[in-house]
C-alpha cells in the first residue's frame, strides 16, 4: 500500500472483507465467478455492482442488476460517491464500508482576533426584538420583528391548515385589515377557500367577492396588486367589490419554485387606514415563504408515500421470492435449475417443483398483466398448483382443477399460461400438459435442438372448464428440457425487435451439453446481449431439467 493513500474495506455478513486501495482500485461484485468479490446470494445478479477507489473517496455503480442497489433507502443507477454513515444494500445484502473520512472542524485556541471598535455586538434576543435597528426605521423595525415572529411559525413542523390560519390571523392584525382569505388550488385547479378571517359579523363583511380580473392577475400573471381606490379603477374592481365598501385591498400569489398554488387576499373598508407598498411587500414576502412551506409539506408527504410504497413493494418482492422453491437440486437424481427475473418489483411469472414418490412434479406459468395484480394472481396460481398437485398426479387433471379454481377466484380478462409435468428419473419418462404456454425445447447431445411436441390447450382462467390433454415422451440419457416464459422470446432490443423463439433455438444449438445452470445462464446472457440495455419489458423465467440416465 502506498504511504499516505487511504484504503477502504467492504464487509458483508458471514463473508470475508475486501479491501480497495491504490493497488486494487476496482472491485466488481456479483454471483458470477468472474467477479472480484463473489457473493452467492439469490438476490444478487451475476454482475451486480462495481466499487471504484480514488484518493478522495469511494464510489459505487449499479451494473443493471435486477434487484437493484440502494443507498440510504433509495435506488441508485449512476456512479455515486459514498459518505460516512451511508447504508448500502446490494439486492438484499447489506454492505458496510469502513475507512471513509469524516469532515472535521478545528478551533484555534492559540490566538483570538481583537474585535475592537469595528464590531457591533448585542445579545441576539435583543436583536431579534428589533432593538438593533437603525434610528428612523420605526415601521420597518416593527415589520422585521413581525416577520421574525411569523417566520418562526412558518418553519415549525405544523399542519398546512394550522400554518395558513396563523399566517392569516397575524397578517390581519398587523395590516389592520377587515378581512383576509387564503385560496388554494385543488387537484382539478379550482380555487378553494382554505382559511378565512373576518372582523365584524355584518352580512356585508361575511360576503367576500373577488373579481376575476384580480384572480387572473395573481394566478396567471403572478402579479401582486395593491388597490387603494378600487372604485376609481373598474378594470380591477368588480361592482360587488365597490358596493361592499372596500377602500383598499391586497392580492398576492402563493408561489413556490415557479408554481402558483393559490393566492392571499386582504381588504379594509376604513377611510383612515390605506394599505401601503410596504404592506404589499410584506404580504408578498410572507406569502412566498408560506407557499414554499406548503410545497415542502406536500413534497414530503409524497416522498413519505413513495417510500412507504417502495418498502411495501420490497416486502412483497421478498414474499414472492420466498414462495419459490429454495435452492436447485442439481446434485439429486437429475439436474434441475430455475431462475426468475422480474421486470418490476413484483411480477406475474411463477415456477414450482416438488419430489413425490421418487418423481419430480413441476410447473411454470405466466400471468397476464404486470405489477401488483399479476403478482397476486401469481401467488394464487402457485398455491393452487401446490395444493391440487398433492392429490392429483395426472398433469391434465391437475391443469383442469387449477383452471376451474382460477376461473372462480379471478376477474374476467385475467388468465395464466402454464405448463406442468411429471418426470421419472428412473426411466426418463415425461408426462406433461400445456395450457397456452410456450413449447419447451429439448436439448440432446446427439440430436439437433428441437421443440417438444405439445397439444396447446386454453390458458387457465378463461373458461370454467376445458378438456386438457396430457402427452408423454421419454428423455434419453443426458437430454434436457428447457421451459421458459415469453419474457425470453419477446425481449426487445433498442430497435424494438423481438428476440423470437427461432433466435432462442439458434442460441441453444451452440450449448446442447452443458449443465442446467449453464444453459439458463447462457440464455439470460444471450437475451442481455440482444437487449443491449433496452428496459426489460416482461418477467423472464427459465427452468432446465436434465435426465442423467442410469
Amino acid at each position: 500500500m502506498l504511504a499516505g493513500m487511504p484504503s477502504f474495506s467492504l464487509q458483508a455478513k458471514n463473508r470475508p472483507p475486501r479491501t480497495l486501495g491504490p493497488e486494487t482500485p476496482v472491485i466488481t461484485v456479483g454471483r458470477a465467478p468472474q467477479n472480484d468479490w463473489v457473493i452467492e446470494e439469490a438476490s444478487l445478479s451475476r454482475q451486480h455492482a462495481r466499487f471504484e477507489w480514488e484518493p478522495a473517496g469511494l464510489a459505487v455503480t449499479d451494473l443493471g442488476s435486477r434487484n437493484g442497489t440502494s443507498l440510504n433507502g433509495r435506488p441508485i443507477q449512476e456512479r455515486t460517491a459514498l459518505k460516512p454513515g451511508d447504508e448500502l444494500i446490494l439486492g438484499n445484502v447489506l454492505v458496510a464500508v469502513t475507512g471513509l473520512a469524516e469532515p472535521t472542524v478545528l478551533i484555534d485556541h492559540q490566538a483570538a482576533p481583537d474585535l475592537g471598535l469595528a464590531a457591533f455586538t448585542m445579545p441576539a434576543a435583543r436583536v431579534l426584538g428589533g432593538e438593533g435597528a437603525d434610528q428612523g426605521s420605526g415601521p420597518w423595525s416593527q415589520a422585521l420583528t413581525f416577520i421574525h415572529g411569523l417566520t418562526l411559525g412558518l418553519i415549525r413542523d405544523v399542519a398546512p391548515e394550522t400554518l395558513l390560519e396563523e399566517l392569516l390571523e397575524k397578517l390581519l392584525a398587523h395590516l389592520d385589515a377587515d378581512r383576509g382569505v387564503v385560496l388554494l388550488k385543488d387537484p382539478s385547479g379550482t380555487l378553494q377557500p382554505t382559511a378565512i378571517r373576518v372582523r365584524g359579523s355584518s352580512s356585508a363583511s361575511l360576503r367576500i367577492h373577488l373579481s376575476h380580473t384580480l384572480v387572473a392577475a395573481a394566478l396567471e400573471r403572478r402579479e401582486a396588486l395593491l388597490l387603494t381606490d378600487p372604485a376609481g379603477d373598474p378594470e380591477l374592481a368588480s361592482r360587488s367589490l365597490i358596493l361592499s365598501g372596500v377602500t383598499t385591498a391586497i392580492v398576492t400569489p402563493l408561489e413556490a419554485e415557479g408554481q402558483v398554488i393559490g393566492l392571499l387576499y386582504f381588504d379594509s373598508r376604513s377611510l383612515l387606514r390605506q394599505f401601503t407598498r410596504d404592506d404589499l411587500q410584506l404580504a408578498t414576502t410572507l406569502a412566498h415563504v408560506a407557499a414554499a412551506k406548503l410545497q415542502g409539506a406536500r413534497l414530503l408527504a409524497e416522498v413519505q408515500k413513495t417510500r412507504a410504497l417502495e418498502q411495501e413493494m420490497a416486502i412483497a418482492r421478498d414474499i414472492q421470492l420466498r414462495m419459490l422453491p429454495l435452492g436447485n437440486p442439481g446434485d439429486g437424481p437429475s439436474g434441475l435449475f430455475a431462475e426468475l427475473r422480474s421486470a418490476r418489483e413484483v411480477g406475474g411469472d411463477l415456477y414450482d417443483y416438488r419430489w413425490q414418490d421418487g418423481r419430480l412434479h413441476f410447473c411454470i406459468g405466466d400471468v397476464s398483466g404486470k405489477g401488483v395484480p399479476a403478482a397476486l394472481v401469481m401467488a394464487l396460481t402457485k398455491t393452487l398448483f401446490r395444493a391440487s398437485g398433492a392429490f392429483l398426479e395426472d398433469p391434465a387433471a391437475l391443469m383442469a382443477a387449477v383452471n376451474g379454481l382460477l376461473y372462480e377466484a379471478t376477474a374476467p380478462g385475467i388468465f395464466v399460461s402454464a405448463f406442468c409435468g411429471r418426470y421419472d428419473p428412473a426411466d426418463g419418462s415425461l408426462v406433461y400438459c400445456n395450457a397456452g404456454h410456450e413449447p419447451p425445447i429439448i436439448l440432446s447431445p446427439s440430436r439437433p435442438v428441437r421443440f417438444l411436441e405439445t397439444r396447446t390447450g386454453l390458458a387457465l382462467g378463461i373458461l370454467d372448464s376445458f378438456p386438457y390433454q396430457a402427452m408423454a415422451t421419454t428423455l434419453l440419457d443426458q437430454e434436457a428440457v428447457l421451459l421458459y416464459t415469453d419474457g425470453v422470446t419477446e425481449a426487445l432490443n433498442p430497435l424494438r425487435e423481438l428476440f423470437t423463439a427461432a433466435r432462442l433455438q439458434a442460441e441453444l444449438e451452440r450449448r446442447p451439453d452443458e449443465t442446467p445452470q449453464s444453459v439458463v445462464g447462457h440464455v439470460l446472457a444471450a437475451v442481455d446481449r440482444f437487449s443491449a440495455g433496452a428496459p426489460q419489458a416482461d418477467d423472464i423465467t427459465l427452468m432446465c431439467l436434465r435426465h442423467r440416465g442410469a
